[in-house]
């Protein structure tokens, strides 16, 4: 009696600004806007694989949480077609997207996943076969009429060996975070550490807080705490902290 043992790869290689590839399927691109002028929008899928596959697309609305991360829902808000494919090695083909909701005062966000569904199985199979499954989650924003684009960044916090701040997204839309840098300088403005965490998308409404450590060895000759938080459009949030008695903490 054969098995065929299938595992779900969330993994993405990121190829420039446009695409992405995971697993022989070519996707672009990376993220869908859809505007009030502009509401339509095309999903190119390339099989760079050396076989043929199947896919199935399904949307989802998408928050993100605080404390347990993206949320998911199923929903049929966006509409696309098709929502099964079979790509054959080197084809592509086309989704058109659209939404069934009206551009509002907040952007709405979703992600529509293509997954890979399982070959058919074969006789000449071994008897246990580990089969990888792609599916990858792609980002629609739907903007809303008007665009507000603000924040609010909290002061350092230093406590029990970490240093914290929090990013708030007072704004309509969302901002992607790409990193987050943390240094402890000296008396002299060398630098006595350096911290850094990888960002995600912060959504309209949301915040989030950042933590990074403060190194034992070094925090006592610490006298000032910078953050900065580098973010989509070239944009840079900076707070700072002055230490004068150090950055051990409590």
């Amino acid at each position: 009696m054969r098995r065929l043992v299938l595992l779900l790869a969330p993994g993405l290689i990121f190829l420039g600004a446009g695409r992405l590839h995971a697993a022989g399927l070519n996707v672009s691109p990376v993220t869908i806007s859809l505007k009030p002028d502009d509401a339509k929008a095309l999903l190119t899928l390339r099989n760079d694989g050396p076989e043929a596959v199947r896919y199935q697309l399904q949307a989802n609305t998408w928050g993100e949480d605080k404390t347990a991360g993206m949320k998911l829902s199923p929903t049929e808000d966006v509409i696309f077609f098709p929502q099964l494919l079979t790509l054959k090695p080197g084809e592509a083909h086309n989704v058109r997207i659209g939404v069934a909701v009206p551009f509002g005062a907040i952007e709405k966000t979703y992600r529509i996943f293509v997954e890979e569904l399982p070959p058919a199985e074969k006789a000449s199979q071994s008897r246990t076969t580990v089969r990888v499954l792609t599916r990858v989650g792609i980002p629609i924003f739907v903007q809303p009429v008007k665009t507000l684009d603000t924040h609010e960044l909290s002061p350092i916090a230093l406590a029990n060996g970490t240093a914290s701040l929090t990013l708030r997204n007072t704004g309509n839309v969302h901002m992607r975070v790409e990193t987050v840098v943390m240094e402890g300088l000296d008396a002299g403005g060398a630098r006595v550490f350096q911290r850094e965490a990888q960002g995600w998308y912060l959504l309209a409404g949301g915040e989030k807080t950042y933590q990074l450590e403060v190194p034992k060895d070094g925090c006592a000759k610490v006298r000032k705490l910078t953050a900065t938080i580098k973010r989509d459009r070239e944009q840079a949030f900076r707070q700072e902290l002055q230490t004068p008695s150090g950055a051990c903490g409590g």
